[in-house]
């Protein structure tokens, strides 16, 4: 019955929008059909996720017109926009509002994102963009829009999935910045976060418990993202299933204490201990989800876990695999385009994972192989979704994953009480002296350990092939016959570090200043070769033969970088080993020719893969972010000129 309405749900979502009408006929086809042989319970169940499908996917959002340099105001207390439209307004109508995210830049560089915020349209003549007096509106120029799409690019995907309107980047006058930060409490929920966070903002290790306790990274930077997520724990940082999970342990915990005082007259009339769970556990999961802003996961978890509650309540003799998978159902009805999420299929696959995997025996060794096959399991699902990832990340999630559960979470939950009810910071200290060790750990996993990236699997064979074997592994009574699978597993995610997959095929490096390419036998150029012959210095040519740059080494003496050499050799890039002088970056911005800087220690290099060139700067480990640096930027500019100029 489930797995018939998952499908309408499904495929209602991943059919193209042409042909939606198309398919509600086929559902009404379905639902004739199954009343026609009384099949009455799956005919309701698929008329509900038609239902659904109806009211989420046939009422569209009325288009509005958007543009860079468009003006509008904010006022960031009431959390809306205002519009200067052009388009023609009807008197005593009502303003449409629509839900949008703002996007905006501080002078530091540093990105800024407020989300849920009302976008009304408002008419050109109203005085309130004229109106100098009204110092709540902060006013600004659309920068950039990015719109919805369904297969557009990850930015938009998500944007699609939200059902958000649009996202705007906006640019605010420098004055004007300090004023956006600045927001008034209107919910309890703020007023928890701001007395946190005064409190606690002074100990290092706060960013970290007030990712992992409320899911709020805002106080990360760009350094300890990458280190989160290079070590494999972004789901114990971003608030996630897994603190539902610690949420539900926590719950069971007090639900006992409880139990033991209940009177003698409750447990006469029929209450048992599911129904003390139930009462205890559901509260506290949905008062959690609030506090965490309603995030996703977070949800999702909820339900699953109050459905399974709800089920031993009333003694319903069902398997973990229906109940889970009902849930996912009411997850579906609830949001059907949830289904185009990673989130949830890792998070749900994760629980069956877990149910596959789990045994009776809850044996410290048993445990500890659980974890190992989760671990394992997780990364070769978000293989493919993450750039690269560390080799350390198994060890890294059995170690750190007991720690936050045992004692991280519920010390870091009391430390939060103890702030609030009594404003002292005894607990936290204590906590805060230890959680050093393990941020000084963390820092020397990410930058020590090797890191290897999913992308070095040329074809999609080594993926499905660890898939198979984790449907076998499921399959096969894990705990006794999985250690041939997961020895199997590990040789093909691993293979690319054993086999050296990971050499580069060209490499430019800079050993003791000295500039050099080099292929995987031995040295092509140097830049002490040349003199001030800058054609000895060309390197495009070991590129491919395909390629139309041309691309050199810098040579020593800079004198040789004259106006007249680079037009006569026709230089594209230059690859410097120290920063070029300020009158030398002028010329070159002056004859469009762009550089690229490898100091002393670091390298460039580049990889051949089906008929693109990747690149990858040691010292550009952040080179999948939104806010790069310098340098990342260059890079990713010198790959997409040396795919582009590739015919």
């Amino acid at each position: 019955m489930l797995l018939s309405s998952l499908s309408i749900l499904v495929g209602a979502i991943l059919v193209p929008v042409e042909y939606l009408w198309l398919y509600s006929t086929y559902i009404i086809l379905v639902c004739l059909y199954l009343i026609r042989i009384k099949g009455l319970i799956v005919a309701c169940l698929t008329l509900i996720s038609f239902i659904s499908i109806a009211l989420h996917e046939f009422s569209g959002t009325e288009p509005l017109s958007l543009f860079s340099g468009q003006k509008l105001g904010v006022n960031v207390d009431r959390e809306e926009i205002y519009l200067r439209s052009t388009e023609v307004f009807q008197a005593n109508s009502k303003a449409k509002q629509y839900d949008v995210n703002l996007v905006f830049f501080l002078q530091d560089g540093s990105r800024q994102t407020f989300e849920h915020f009302n976008l009304i349209p408002v008419s050109p003549f109203d005085t309130l963009f004229f109106d100098s007096r009204d110092d709540s509106l902060i006013r600004g120029v659309i920068s950039k829009v990015v719109w919805p799409e369904k297969d557009g690019t990850p930015w938009q995907r998500k944007l699609y999935v939200e059902r958000k309107l649009t996202q705007i980047e906006v640019r605010f006058e420098n004055s004007d910045l300090n004023r956006l930060q600045v927001r008034n409490i209107t919910e309890p929920r703020e007023w928890l976060l701001a007395q946190l966070d005064n409190a606690l903002q002074d100990f290092s290790s706060w960013r970290f418990s007030k990712a992992l306790l409320l899911g709020k990274n805002d106080l990360w930077s760009e350094r300890d993202t990458w280190i989160v997520r290079v070590l494999g724990l972004a789901h114990l940082f971003v608030v996630s299933g897994l603190h539902t999970g610690f949420m539900f342990v926590i719950g069971r915990l007090l639900s006992r204490c409880v139990w033991q005082f209940c009177p003698d007259k409750l447990l006469l009339a029929g209450l048992t201990r599911w129904h003390c769970d139930f009462v205890i556990i559901v509260p506290l999961l949905f008062g959690y989800a609030y506090i965490t802003n309603w995030g996703e996961p977070v949800i999702r978890a909820s339900i699953m876990l109050s459905a399974y509650m709800c089920a031993r309540m009333l003694a319903l003799k069902v398997s973990p695999y229906s109940i889970i998978t009902f849930a996912l159902w009411l997850v579906l009805l609830i949001e059907p385009r949830s289904i185009l999420s990673p989130g949830l299929w890792l998070s749900f696959s994760m629980v069956y994972l877990l149910i596959g995997f789990c045994q009776l025996s809850t044996k410290l060794s048993r445990l500890l192989i659980l974890q190992v096959m989760l671990s394992t399991a997780s990364m070769v699902l978000i293989l493919g979704w993450q750039e690269g990832i560390s080799s350390s990340s198994i060890l890294m999630n059995v170690f750190l994953i007991p720690v936050a559960g045992v004692i991280w979470f519920p010390w870091g939950m009391v430390a939060c009480f103890e702030v609030l009810i009594f404003g002292t910071l005894h607990s936290y200290q204590i906590l805060d002296y230890g959680l050093g060790y393990i941020e000084s750990f963390l820092e020397w996993a990410a930058f020590t350990v090797p890191v290897f990236y999913f992308d070095h699997f040329s074809s999609a064979i080594p993926r499905i092939i660890m898939l198979l074997l984790i449907v076998y592994w499921v399959s096969q009574s894990p705990l006794k016959r999985g250690f041939l699978s997961v020895l199997a597993i590990w040789c093909v995610l691993f293979s690319p570090v054993w086999l050296h997959l990971y050499k580069a095929d060209i490499q430019i490096e800079n050993k003791a200043n000295t500039l050099a390419v080099k292929n995987s036998v031995n040295s092509l150029i140097t830049d002490t070769w040349a003199g001030g012959d800058l054609g000895k210095l060309l390197f495009s040519g070991y590129l491919g033969d395909n390629i139309k740059g041309r691309y050199i080494l810098a040579p020593n003496s800079m004198s040789s970088l004259t106006p007249q050499s680079l037009l006569q050799h026709e230089i594209d890039w230059i690859i410097f080993k120290r920063p070029p002088p300020e009158n030398v970056k002028s010329m070159l911005k002056a004859l469009s020719v762009n550089w690229l800087l490898v100091s002393s220690g670091e390298s460039l290099n580049f990889y051949f893969q089906d008929n693109r060139i990747t690149l990858r700067h040691s010292n550009c480990i952040y080179s999948f972010f939104l806010l790069k640096s310098d340098t990342c930027k260059r890079v990713e500019k010198f790959e997409s000129v040396v795919n582009y100029l590739q015919t």
